[in-house]
C-alpha cells in the first residue's frame, strides 16, 4: 500500500509539472505576442518604418518622420525596487547638430534609471530657475555651454509632463525617454508579473514626443549663440 501511495504521489507530482509548464509556456505566449504589438497603432505616423525583432523583450521600429530618421525602443524598467515598475520608451531622432559637445538632463533621479548614461560625461551643471528643480544635468567636454535657453524654449509645456523622464542632445542628434505607462498593478504586487497597462502606444501620443524631438532638433540648430 505505501509503495501504490507513492507511485500516485509521483504520478499526481509530474501531472502538475506538466500542467505548470503548460500554463507558463502559453502565459509566455500571450506575454510575447502582447509585446509584439506595442506598435500596431502608430506605423501611420511615419512616411517609412520597420519593426525589428532584436531577440529581447520588446522590439525596436525605425521609421522616417519628416525626413528624419527615428529609433523607438521600449524598456521594461524591472531594475531597483519600486512599487509599479513602468514601460519607458527611448526615442532617438538622427540628425546632424552643429553642436560642440554633448548635454543628458534627467529629470527626477533616483540612481536606478538604466537606460542613461548621465553619469559617464565629465561635468555637472546646473540648469537654473526655469528648469525642475529636481534633476541632473552633466555635459561633455568639460567646460562646453549647451543652449540651454533654446532648448528650454523648444520644450515647451513638454517640461511640464511627469513623463518626460531624459533630454538629450549630441552633435548626432535628440534622445528622449518618456514613460509610456505603468504595469498593471494587480498582476504585480501577486504574481510579480510584468504586464504593461497599454498593449499598443497610441498614435497621437508617439506623435506628440516625435514633435517635441523635431522642435527640439531644431531649434538647437538655429542657435547662433552656441559655443563649442
Amino acid at each position: 500500500m505505501p509503495a501504490a501511495l507513492t507511485g500516485a504521489g509521483v504520478v499526481a507530482g509530474l501531472v502538475g509539472l506538466a500542467a505548470a509548464w503548460y500554463w507558463q509556456r502559453r502565459a509566455q505566449a500571450r506575454y510575447a505576442a502582447r509585446r509584439a504589438g506595442v506598435f500596431a497603432d502608430c506605423r501611420e505616423v511615419f512616411s517609412e518604418s520597420e519593426v525589428v525583432n532584436p531577440g529581447s523583450d520588446y522590439p525596436l521600429l525605425r521609421g522616417r518622420y519628416h525626413g528624419d530618421r527615428v529609433l523607438l525602443q521600449p524598456l521594461l524598467d524591472h531594475v531597483g525596487y519600486r512599487k509599479v515598475p513602468s514601460l519607458w520608451l527611448v526615442l532617438t531622432l538622427d540628425r546632424q547638430l552643429a553642436v560642440g559637445g554633448k548635454v543628458d538632463i534627467l529629470f527626477r533621479p533616483a540612481n536606478i534609471e538604466f537606460f542613461s548614461n548621465v553619469d559617464q560625461l565629465p561635468e555637472r551643471i546646473h540648469l537654473g530657475p526655469e528648469w525642475p528643480e529636481h534633476h541632473m544635468a552633466r555635459v561633455g567636454p568639460s567646460g562646453w555651454q549647451p543652449p540651454l535657453a533654446s532648448m528650454r524654449a523648444a520644450l515647451g509645456e513638454a517640461m511640464d509632463s511627469p513623463d518626460l523622464k531624459e533630454v538629450v542632445v549630441t552633435p548626432r542628434g535628440v534622445r528622449l525617454v518618456v514613460r509610456v505607462c505603468g504595469v498593471e498593478r494587480s498582476h504585480y504586487m501577486v504574481l510579480r508579473s510584468m504586464l504593461p497597462e497599454v498593449d499598443r502606444i497610441p498614435a497621437d501620443w508617439l506623435a506628440y514626443w516625435l514633435d517635441v524631438a523635431t522642435e527640439l532638433a531644431a531649434a538647437v540648430s538655429h542657435d547662433v549663440g552656441e559655443t563649442a
